[in-house]
């Protein structure tokens, strides 16, 4: 499968929030009591489906895009609560509801921002 730049993008520009590192000085949010915690291939199905969901114009509350990897039962929703816009650049506010091999699902809400390239970071 060819990675495309907004793939790429969220890939490489939240690998630190998602995979564990020592010399991580920020909080995790998609860390916790996971076990093993997400698999690359999962992260890689989560940020596909938020680079769907942040794409879709007009973006409106409600909106959600859901991914599931069979080979290691994880799976997830991310759902937009808030879209608002500030300074020329628009926010998503992205419950994310994810269950990491097995249940209960944890929820981590992010603020998403799309920059003056049009590409979505989340907002620090």
């Amino acid at each position: 499968m060819h990675a495309t730049p907004v793939t790429k993008l969220l890939v490489g520009g939240v690998r630190g929030v998602l995979l564990p590192a020592a010399t991580q000085a920020q909080v995790i949010p998609f860390s916790g009591n996971f076990g093993q915690g997400l698999a690359p291939s999962d992260n890689q199905m989560m940020f596909e489906s938020v680079a769907r969901l942040n794409a879709v114009e007009p973006s409106k509350v409600g909106q959600s895009d859901s991914w599931s990897n069979p080979e290691t039962k994880s799976s997830g929703t991310s759902t937009i609560l808030r879209v608002s816009h500030s300074g020329g650049k628009a926010y998503h506010l992205v419950r994310h509801q994810i269950v990491a091999g097995r249940p209960p699902p944890r929820d981590y809400r992010l603020t998403w921002c799309r920059t003056s390239t049009g590409e979505w970071k989340i907002k620090s």
